[in-house]
């Protein structure tokens, strides 16, 4: 499965954070304007992405790998990707399950998609990480079928939840969206983090001003303190990845590792 983001994404998410242009940029770094454009538009041009890469606070080699990472492929018993589809894209929502507890994270676009993707009778609940539409919109259709929905702003006040053998630890990850949260789930072979848009494999969310771009590390960095590195992340979008992967090869990596 292909990364969210190619290295232009990650240049343009780090700009509009940042809040800086190209001409700007272009100075800084000491490069031209056009070169500039052309890494934007998906031309690898590796000296010019090396040049611009500090300046945006991002780690070059990570930036340059990117054309090359792959997530190692993980297969945990009890959990499931669940690829929606979303206009020219795509979504994930993940259904995990343990000794006959499942609950849902997310629910793509589509009203009905993620009805027709699972057994809504197996259901205990379905939980939300952000409210952008490519992420509720099968909300009112689960909704209907007397599912119990929890939003972000419920999860947060509610702070720790359990289904079965499954413990959620519920944390701030607003940034990219506020108010945001993941899921720490315990019960299974290994730590999971259930992050909506937060981070990506290879990359993260996108701001839309220079303060959400600082939260989005805030609040990142705080939930990965104490985090081990086979911790299993569950992006909204995007292959699956570790913390491990991550402080290796994601490009925003030393704002919250």
């Amino acid at each position: 499965m292909s990364l969210e983001d190619e290295f232009s994404d990650v240049i343009a998410k780090a700009m509009k954070g940042l809040e800086i242009e190209v001409e700007d940029l272009a100075k800084e770094a000491g490069v031209s304007p056009c070169e500039i454009s052309g890494l934007l538009h998906g031309d690898m041009d590796e000296p010019s992405l090396r040049r611009i890469s500090p300046v945006l606070g991002l780690d070059a080699e990570a930036v340059v790998a990117l054309t090359k990472y792959v997530p190692v492929s993980l297969s945990l018993a009890g959990i499931r990707r669940i690829e929606l589809p979303y206009r020219q894209w795509s979504v994930n929502a993940w259904l995990v399950e343990k000794d006959g507890s499942q609950i849902l994270f997310d629910t793509g676009f589509g009203e009905r998609d993620v009805v027709e993707a699972v057994s809504e009778e197996k259901l205990e609940a379905v939980l939300i990480t952000h409210d952008h539409e490519d992420h509720v919109g099968g909300i009112d259709a689960l909704e209907s079928r007397g599912l119990r929905i929890i939003s972000e702003v419920e999860a947060m006040k509610l702070g720790l939840l359990a289904f079965g053998s499954l413990k959620l630890r519920v944390v701030d990850l607003s940034g990219h969206k506020s108010p945001a949260v993941g899921y720490f789930i315990e019960g299974l072979a290994k730590p999971v983090l259930v992050p909506g848009d937060a981070i990506f494999a290879g990359s993260m969310g996108r701001c839309l001003s220079q303060s959400a771009y600082e939260m989005a590390f805030d609040t990142l960095r705080e939930a990965f303190e104490g985090i081990p590195d086979d911790c299993v992340i569950l992006p909204g979008h995007g292959p699956a990845t570790t913390v491990g992967q991550e402080k290796v090869s994601n490009p925003f990596r030393s704002g919250f590792f």
